[in-house]
């Protein structure tokens, strides 16, 4: 596999998930490859399935800013205490990044 730099994209979300999430004592940070990795300590954490950890990041949605960027599939690795917890992939519903308030 050839590691490639993340879209502009995944780098803004990345940002502004680390925002979001950092009340929940959380580290966000982009990775290479579309990837954005998610540190967390929370014990309980590990006990979620994957359509529980989908349902977080969903949720973000409705908090975090759109980035008006053009969108790119992300995968969202979560990571317990430094060891690799799951990867979840997530692909655009729509070219760009944009929300509307209507």
């Amino acid at each position: 596999m050839r590691i490639e730099e993340s879209s502009e994209y995944v780098k803004a979300r990345a940002v502004l998930l680390a925002e979001y999430f950092s009340p929940r004592g959380w580290v966000v940070t982009a990775g290479k490859n579309n990837c954005i990795l998610i540190y967390v300590q929370d014990e309980k954490l590990s006990e979620c399935n994957s359509d529980k950890l989908m349902e977080i990041i969903a949720e973000s949605d409705y908090y975090v800013k759109s980035t008006v960027l053009r969108t790119s599939g992300v995968t969202y690795r979560f990571y317990l205490k430094g060891d690799f917890l799951k990867s979840l992939d997530v692909f655009p519903t729509g070219k760009f990044d944009v929300y509307n308030d209507d």
